[in-house]
């Protein structure tokens, strides 16, 4: 079985069907609706996902979205826990901090992360998929 990590963009454009999503990733979304793999949520995801429905950047229904999450053998968040927190430390080359846990997730996890954020794809910390 594969893991992978999804970053915020990838998981919002997943769920409300957005072009943005790259082939790529949105294969990695479909393939675990089948169980062929599973899709960490870090818990910091969803709480940029509430800024961003704050800030009016999106409109997405969050109750719904985490519904869904919640449902879906395919998905499991992930907590910012002590762990993550440890290998956060070893996360380099990366700016911003909720891009950081991510990858710490990630790292920790042993998993791809799907994602189109330059910062992360460029770091090599971890391997992506878009």
């Amino acid at each position: 079985m594969s893991f992978f990590v999804a970053d915020t963009h990838s998981l919002v454009w997943y769920f409300t069907g957005s072009k943005k999503l790259g082939q790529k990733a949105l294969e990695v979304f479909r393939n675990s609706l089948s169980g062929k793999s599973i899709i960490f949520i870090p818990t910091i995801v969803l709480a940029e996902i509430i800024d961003i429905i704050e800030k009016k950047r999106i409109s997405v229904n969050y109750e719904e979205l985490l519904d869904e999450i919640e449902k879906g053998s395919n998905f499991e968040i992930y907590p910012l826990d002590v762990n993550v927190l440890k290998t956060l430390k070893e996360i380099k080359g990366i700016s911003e901090l909720h891009d950081k846990i991510i990858v710490a997730t990630a790292k920790l996890l042993e998993a791809k992360v799907i994602t189109k954020d330059a910062d992360i794809q460029s770091s090599n910390m971890v391997k992506t998929i878009w």
